[in-house]
């Protein structure tokens, strides 16, 4: 099977679940109410970490585990903020899908060369940002 057509990983738990979770984990240890330029500065950190494990190599160094770590590192940070905002991430996600959709329309990119495709985004990138989409 072409790696292109992997279906990916089924999602174990539902972003509830998961907010649940971490509002418990952070409740028990009276880390709700962290500040928010703290919480968007430790995203950021940890999604730095995430980019180590690919500095030196197109393959990540400590393999999936390793990348795994960091990943939740970033979306634990990610669904406080959304907590302290009272932002559905769930609503977001489609959102920011959709609105991607119509920036760079799958028509525009399914099935062009990675030069092509390179040349494509940035086209559509600059075409949005003078649009103001």
């Amino acid at each position: 099977m072409n790696n292109d057509d992997k279906v990916p990983i089924k999602q174990s738990d539902t972003f509830e679940e998961i907010n649940q979770l971490i509002w418990n984990h952070l409740k028990e240890r009276d880390w709700h109410n962290a500040a928010g330029r703290g919480l968007a500065i430790s995203l950021s950190l940890e999604a730095n970490e995430l980019l180590e494990h690919y500095q030196w190599s197109p393959e990540p160094v400590g393999g999936t585990a390793g990348v795994g770590e960091e990943l939740a590192d970033v979306f634990i940070y990610g669904m406080q903020i959304a907590q302290q905002n009272d932002i559905d991430i769930a609503v977001e996600i489609r959102k920011k899908l959709k609105k991607a959709a119509k920036k760079y329309p799958a028509k525009d990119f399914k099935g062009i060369k990675k030069e092509e495709a390179a040349k494509a985004w940035i086209e559509h990138k600059l075409a949005h940002n003078k649009e103001g989409l």
